[in-house]
């Protein structure tokens, strides 16, 4: 199933929760799933002088984080630098692939290797019109990347940006209306249920009976009102919206 129990727990909590504790306190329950000890949720932006309106959600061990802000480490940070170069989550351990690292890149991630930051995953993260950012997660020992690990860090990563997204705008701007849920047909819905179950277009032309064509046609219509570019992306949103649920992913 292409979301799992404790996965499709976590995302039902995503949206539930109240404020940035809460979220910080599923972020920590979640991460030891994924082999790794800390995360961080940050927007890339300067965060000695950033907006209110950045994230900040981290359990990074508090020596690290004051030397990368001492530092100006966000100038220069390879994590943000690769995660510039793909949408899909990495391995820390591949960004020599990724990019070519100056001196000073190598040397934030040898520094921050004594503070338990040996490796790590990052899941990049971009809204229309706002900072771009990621969630990543840290850890001492070396973690193998598989399909289920890329998949499920994936998700966690964009569902729990998209609540601090939600945090955010709920707490800056109380007086601001809410973007409206945009109106998906229902052959748009079904087209999107089985996206978020895994098929490809062509098996859902077959569910549907319907040609594979028609099938991207609905799904890039539906991209289109949403304004994303993604189709994890679309799946997300439409969950965050209630428009599907986790229930009809399991087909109870």
């Amino acid at each position: 199933m292409y979301i799992g129990p404790r996965l499709g727990q976590f995302v039902s909590s995503c949206g539930e929760v109240k404020d940035e504790f809460a979220l910080k306190e599923l972020l920590a329950e979640i991460t030891p799933s994924l082999g790794f000890d800390q995360f961080a949720l940050v927007s890339h932006v300067d965060l000695m002088k950033a907006k209110r309106e950045a994230m900040v959600i981290t359990s990074y061990h508090e020596g690290w984080i004051e030397r990368s802000l001492l530092g100006n480490y966000y100038v220069d940070d390879p994590v943000h630098a690769a995660s510039m170069r793909t949408v899909t989550a990495f391995l820390w351990s591949f960004i020599p692939t990724m990019i070519r690292l100056t001196r000073r890149q190598r040397q934030i991630l040898e520094e921050a290797k004594p503070y338990g930051l040996a490796e790590g995953l990052t899941i990049p993260v971009q809204a229309p019109g706002e900072y771009r950012g990621s969630c990543s997660f840290g850890g001492s020992k070396a973690v193998e990347l598989t399909v289920d690990l890329l998949g499920a860090a994936q998700l966690i990563g964009m569902f729990a940006f998209e609540a601090a997204r939600r945090l955010q705008r709920a707490r800056w701007l109380p007086g601001v209306e809410q973007p409206e849920v945009p109106a998906l047909s229902q052959r748009e819905l079904d087209c999107i249920d089985l996206v978020a179950c895994g098929k490809t277009d062509p098996e859902i032309g077959v569910i549907l009976g319907i040609s594979r064509y028609t099938v991207r046609q609905y799904v890039d219509e539906a991209m289109r009102k949403y304004d994303v570019y993604k189709r994890t992306e679309l799946v997300v949103r439409a969950l965050f919206d209630g428009q599907i649920c986790y229930r009809m992913l399991n087909g109870k």
